[in-house]
């Protein structure tokens, strides 16, 4: 019986690929500034590798930047794992100038630093005005992995949410969900679950129908079409064969990290190829 289920899974599974390789869902982010905002270097690889490989991809004409909130500096690595990230980024086509990693005594890396949402949503807010950032994708309240320095993110997102909404450039945020540990390390074979579960598909129901599924994004105008440009709730980034193998090689960049549990983690983690976003704001 576990074997018949595990083919009707794996079934699914390519059944559920074909279809997002098949390139049917398209992304609504195009021709826009992004920030993603992590804690740490290799956050952007480890957790969020499908989401830059899909946004960065030229012809969408997004400007894509990185705000690392600290050095990773925990074990005295901060010097190393700087340079890691930039090189991380430039797999992904993102260039030094658009990461940015603060160095601060209030913003020190690790699990038992509490930061303080203010000054992350401060930071958040000055960089989205210096850079006319329009989109912030960070972790959600769970942090993926219940770090406290991820989960300080969404908490600095919340207050930034509350306090500048009305006066930054930033017209959406999206959080990355965190989901149960069994589905968290079985690969690509969590997709068809994530189908099940997820709003992400709704804006395909919609442009088919006229109905549900999306907001519209304030002040986005297309000219040709005469239609209301869209920010779904959910967003869904199911990455090709071409981006896993991307997503890995900027994970190598990352050396200083590369133990034997990290190994297993690229092996086995849902997050290195289904990325799984929901809009805050």
């Amino acid at each position: 019986m576990l074997l018949y289920a595990f083919y009707a899974l794996l079934i699914s599974t390519i059944g559920a690929y074909a279809f997002f390789n098949g390139r049917f869902l398209k992304t609504p982010m195009t021709k826009t500034s992004i920030v993603l905002v992590i804690a740490h270097p290799d956050d952007e690889v480890m957790f969020f590798g499908p989401t830059l490989a899909e946004l960065t991809r030229p012809e969408h004409g997004n400007t894509v930047r990185v705000l690392c909130m600290s050095s990773g500096n925990h074990d005295g690595l901060g010097e190393v794992r700087k340079r890691e990230l930039v090189a991380s980024c430039r797999s992904f086509g993102i260039r030094e100038s658009h990461v940015t990693i603060l160095e601060r005594d209030d913003l020190k890396d690790g699990p038992k630093e509490l930061w303080d949402p203010s000054l992350v949503g401060d930071q958040m807010n000055l960089y989205a005005k210096k850079h006319n950032i329009e989109t912030i994708i960070t972790f959600d309240e769970k942090g993926v992995s219940a770090h406290t320095n991820h989960i300080a993110c969404y908490v600095g997102l919340t207050y930034f949410i509350h306090t500048f909404k009305e006066r930054t450039p930033v017209k959406t945020c999206y959080v990355l969900k965190s989901i149960s540990l069994l589905r968290k390390y079985i690969s690509i074979l969590d997709l068809p679950f994530t189908m099940l579960m997820t709003e992400a598909l709704m804006p395909l129901f919609s442009q088919l129908t006229g109905f549900g599924g999306a907001a519209a994004l304030v002040g986005g105008q297309n000219s040709t079409t005469n239609r209301i440009n869209l920010r779904p709730l959910e967003l869904l980034f199911v990455s090709s064969p071409k981006a896993i193998v991307q997503a890995k090689g900027a994970m190598e960049k990352h050396e200083s990290q590369m133990v034997w549990f990290r190994k297993l983690y690229v092996l086995f983690s849902r997050y290195m190829s289904v990325n799984e976003l929901r809009r805050v704001m």
